[in-house]
């Protein structure tokens, strides 16, 4: 699993106004930080082994991204600006 991928799909989810796909798919990638919050370019699906790239800078970058429109997502739902 390419954790930027799932990051990406985090943040369409929340573009299209799917909440609550949107924060477990975030959560879901997240889980995968090491203690020091630092994540691979991909993750085994089975394992949970870190593989590739480490640490990617995209994989965080896609995590950033996520929470923010997941963040202005729950905003709108709740009727903010």
């Amino acid at each position: 699993t390419f954790l930027l991928c799932t990051f990406w799909l985090a943040q369409a989810l929340a573009l299209t106004g799917q909440v609550d796909r949107a924060r477990r798919t975030l959560e879901r990638g997240a889980g995968y930080a090491t203690v020091l919050g630092l994540f691979a370019e991909q993750v085994h699906p089975a394992s949970g082994e870190l593989l590739g790239n480490f640490p990617q800078a995209f994989s965080h970058l896609g995590l950033v991204n996520a929470a923010q429109a997941l963040a202005d997502a729950e905003q709108t739902l709740s009727g903010g600006s």
